[in-house]
């Protein structure tokens, strides 16, 4: 895990989508990530992300690292155990 990233997520505080998330707590964490190929038309790129366990991570995160914005799509709980967990994400790149 040597990626640091900041994590966020949609606003809980109303249903519309302005486009604005806001931070976890705590917002940053160390990731690995890993490419796993564009996705349909080649604009999409698909990311295994590993992390340490957080209840807070869902579907509704954001993942920032530098300029780039991946999105969590789905959630495993490693084994059940509460220490790892491994996410499908997506990253817009054109």
């Amino acid at each position: 895990m040597n990626q640091y990233v900041t994590l966020s997520r949609s606003p809980q505080t109303s249903n519309d989508s302005d486009g604005f998330y806001e931070d976890l707590s705590p917002a940053g964490a160390w990731v690995a990530i890993d490419p796993q190929g564009s996705i349909g038309d080649g604009r999409t790129q698909s990311h295994i992300v590993t992390m340490r366990y957080r209840s807070d991570v869902t579907v509704d995160t954001r993942l920032v690292h530098g300029t780039r914005e991946l999105f969590v799509r789905s959630v495993q709980n490693v084994n059940e155990a509460n220490n790892q967990i491994v996410c499908v994400c997506e990253e817009v790149i054109a």
